[in-house]
């Protein structure tokens, strides 16, 4: 063969090689496809579901591990290990293991495995506060196929609590034999297994052949680390990602007018606000608390930031969760006015300074920098300080600031959950409650919630938010919305309004 035609050839070879690689190991298109690529924003920090706290590690966690029910997307609870959980009691659980179940080590899942998981979950610095109530010396695995379990008090929010991925259940085995490599190399009955970590970069996830439930329709799951939203964006347009997530505001129409991609909404369980510092001036008086209310056009922010994603947030409850009264309540209209004379009443001089903390998220600076010209207009004299997140947390533990910007978002789909940790005494000055809000009444309020049902337990969670937003420990601003881009040929995805998802579902057209 001439040397050109063989170049010809050789050329034309490569470029079919390339075609079938995806283009050099990018998000290829087509039912064939074998690998599933996420640009996600931050790295995981641990694969322990008893130490991981945040949604970026639960992402990853949710595809290796499984907990004993699942709650679907639509509010729907499933049986994923437990072939059923019976209460003989208010305090009893027996729990029916699903047989046939293997680790991904090849080890046959037992209730011993189970009991172990519950008790590390119960014990853990993160999550004590939703497992404590399991009794350590309840735990019956005399038979491997079943648990039997008791708590040390009737708590109607547990059954919901064992939904959440820090109850995923561990090997015990691989544990005990290595704590440490919990933390680096999992091992769970889940559809996928960690294959390769590459800090700040991408994590690897290759299927398990031991699953014991349908198998995904590719073999590869990549997480890459892409910190910008509008990389991220970017990454979907290339065609080298298959999902994007935490689509930026500002980005949704360049999704929505591109028919190569979808975007994917869905109201989340979260609830941004404003927290004030209550244990100094000048807001531990409820007038300035109150004066920020009135000084603040919440729906301004919110449009201006948010450009129509989300809900403008009214209570602390999010409308997401049974009980929640917040579709009852309208949003504080903005009197510059009444709030002069508020700051006025609460001795607060014009010109004073408050320090407004923020995070590095764009969204959050974008908030801090119109409430800061807002409260100006009252005679406030606003400094803002935007921190990462690490350095930002330890700055609220110090208490510096005055003012903070957050969102909240429990894992437990309960409303015992999206109260408990943001005003229960027990977590002042833990994350959400940087305000350092206190109130015993409250308090007896939340507990109270926990150990009855029906109306009553109605009537207790009205009287909770309506006694918290009298106190105004927080300014309320936005219900969230999860806003995801796919090319158009991934099918069967489904937001969890949790903000973590369990992305093994997914097909491609």
């Amino acid at each position: 063969m001439p040397l050109n035609k063989k170049l010809i050839a050789a050329v034309l070879a490569l470029a079919m090689l390339l075609t079938a690689c995806g283009g050099g190991g990018g998000a290829s298109s087509g039912k064939d496809k074998d690998t599933l690529t996420i640009a996600m924003a931050e790295d995981a920090t641990t694969m322990d579901p008893v130490i991981q706290n945040n949604i970026y590690s639960e992402n990853v966690v949710r595809q290796i591990f499984d907990t004993l029910i699942a709650r679907k997307p639509d509010g729907e609870m499933e049986n994923r290990l437990a072939e059923s959980i019976e209460q003989p009691d208010e305090t009893s659980y027996v729990v029916k293991l699903r047989s046939g179940v293997k680790f991904s080590s090849g080890e046959e899942l037992t209730s011993e495995d189970v009991a172990f998981s519950l008790d590390r979950a119960s014990k853990s610095d993160s999550y004590a506060y939703i497992f404590e109530k399991i009794d350590p010396a309840s735990y019956d695995t005399s038979d491997p196929a079943v648990l039997k379990f008791k708590l040390k008090e009737p708590d109607v929010s547990f059954k919901a609590a064992l939904a959440h991925p820090a109850a995923s259940i561990v090997s015990k085995k691989a544990v005990e034999a290595d704590p440490d490599k919990a933390e680096r190399e999992p091992v769970g009955t889940g559809p996928f297994k960690l294959e390769d970590w590459s800090k700040l970069n991408s994590l690897t996830l290759a299927a398990n052949d031991e699953y014991w439930g349908e198998k995904p329709a590719f073999n590869k799951m990549v997480f890459r680390i892409i910190p910008e939203a509008s990389n991220r964006v970017i990454e979907l347009e290339s065609g080298q990602a298959d999902l994007a997530l935490e689509i930026a505001p500002n980005d949704i129409k360049k999704i929505e007018e591109n028919d190569k991609l979808a975007l994917h909404r869905k109201m989340d369980n979260s609830v941004h606000f404003a927290g004030f510092n209550m244990t100094r001036a000048p807001f531990d008086n409820p007038k300035a608390r109150e004066a920020v209310y009135s000084a603040l056009d919440i729906q301004a922010i919110i449009d201006s930031v948010y450009m129509g994603a989300g809900k403008v947030a009214t209570g602390p409850i999010n409308p997401n969760f049974e009980y929640s009264i917040s579709d009852s309540l309208e949003p504080t209209k903005r009197d510059i006015e009444k709030a002069k004379q508020l700051l006025q009443e609460a001795g607060v001089e014009e010109g004073q300074t408050v320090k407004l903390y923020v995070s590095q998220q764009q969204v959050r600076k974008d908030m801090a920098t119109i409430i800061k010209s807002q409260l100006e207009e009252v005679g406030l004299n606003v400094e803002i300080t935007a921190l990462e997140w690490g350095t930002f947390v330890n700055a609220l533990e110090a208490k510096e600031h005055d003012i903070f910007i957050m969102s909240w978002a429990p894992s437990v789909v309960d409303p015992h959950y999206t109260l408990f940790s943001p005003y229960h005494t027990k977590n002042m000055g833990a994350g959400p409650n940087y305000m350092y809000y206190s109130n015993p009444e409250l308090d007896a309020l939340i507990d109270k919630g926990l150990a009855v049902e029906g109306d009553e337990r109605a009537e207790v969670y009205k009287s909770a938010q309506e006694l918290i937003m009298k106190d105004k420990p927080v300014v309320y601003a936005l219900y969230g919305e999860q806003l995801i881009g796919t090319q158009k040929n991934v099918s069967n995805f489904d937001p969890d309004p949790s903000g973590s998802n369990e992305y093994y579902h997914i097909t491609f057209q």
